[in-house]
């Protein structure tokens, strides 16, 4: 069954497959520049650090801080025009993942034969606006809330702290798989919702998925954050892009699992034999070409001693 198929498999053919669409990494890059603050805090440290990303769940769109723990530091960036760079960020953002996702899609799918990201970021405007604009509208009440409590000791605020962390990572859970569906049912976001919603409560490979990426992003995080964090400049010019080229290849990957969970997605595309990895079918067919060159040898070889013995 394709939906028994390791995380591991998952991962290295959205790696293969996405490398047909290498240019869709300028989606992630382009992400990654937004945060402004990261890249001035990674600029500026001053001390060697080793850090991870713990409980990461999937995205759909990974940039390279999906992968790398950033330092805290005493950088401080004025938040006067935040607001309104938020809400220029947030439109953007909108526009590109639908762009991206639909490519994606089309990437995996064997009845097409062309990108059409314009169209695709238009065609699924209405879903992505509001999947991209509410987390930044609950980021920036939490932040207003959280400077409205200056005066309060910081030991009062944990419990709400807590509160936000665990309501985030039941939402992550619960809906992942709303924004591929969007664009894999052709549907709005009502209806993805309920959908991921009944895949997470289901369990099974939805879960396992889950956690294969949590176990996943904390590995890669570990690498990823010793060069980006402790690199500086440099770090950034290879980090950003190898971040995308990453994100580019676990999107992928995760575009294909949903599909594959999903009952009313498209099957984009087969694992054939029942779900083995294409890159373990492709060992075997080249192995099973070698025996054959080297049988045909044999015969040869054959035919010549035996030509030699009626002479």
């Amino acid at each position: 069954m394709a939906s028994s198929i390791p995380f591991t498999d998952r991962i290295a053919d959205g790696w293969r497959r996405s490398a047909d669409a290498l240019w869709l990494v300028f989606v992630p890059v382009v992400t990654a520049l937004f945060s402004v603050d990261k890249i001035l805090r990674i600029t500026l440290i001053n001390r060697f650090h080793v850090g991870f990303k713990f409980l990461n769940l999937p995205s759909p769109i990974e940039s390279v801080w999906r992968f790398v723990n950033v330092p805290q530091s005493g950088v401080h960036i004025d938040s006067g025009p935040a607001i309104p760079i938020l809400a220029v960020l947030v439109l953007v953002t909108m526009f590109l993942l639908g762009g991206y996702l639909g490519s994606i899609r089309r990437l995996l799918d064997a009845d097409e034969d062309q990108f059409d990201f314009t169209h695709d970021a238009f065609a699924y405007l209405g879903p992505m606006a509001v999947w991209a604009a509410v987390p930044s509208l609950v980021t920036v009440s939490v932040a207003m809330l959280a400077g409205g409590f200056g005066t309060v000791e910081g030991n009062t605020l944990l419990p709400l702290v807590f509160v936000i962390i665990a309501g985030a990572l039941v939402f992550g859970y619960l809906f992942y798989a709303a924004p591929f569906l969007v664009v894999l049912r052709e549907t709005g976001l009502v209806d993805a919702l309920r959908g991921s919603y009944h895949l997470a409560v289901s369990g099974g490979p939805y879960a396992s998925y889950a956690l294969g990426y949590v176990f996943f992003s904390f590995v890669v995080s570990g690498a990823l954050s010793l060069i980006v964090v402790n690199l500086g400049i440099v770090g950034l010019l290879v980090g950003i892009p190898l971040g995308g080229r990453l994100g580019l290849a676990t999107t992928t990957a995760t575009m294909r699992f949903v599909a594959d969970v999903d009952d009313q997605s498209p099957t984009l595309c087969e694992w054939d034999d029942g779900g083995d990895d294409p890159f373990q079918q492709n060992a075997g067919e080249q192995a099973s070409n070698a025996y054959g060159k080297a049988s045909n040898a044999d015969d040869r070889l054959g035919d010549e001693f035996d030509r030699d013995g009626t002479r």
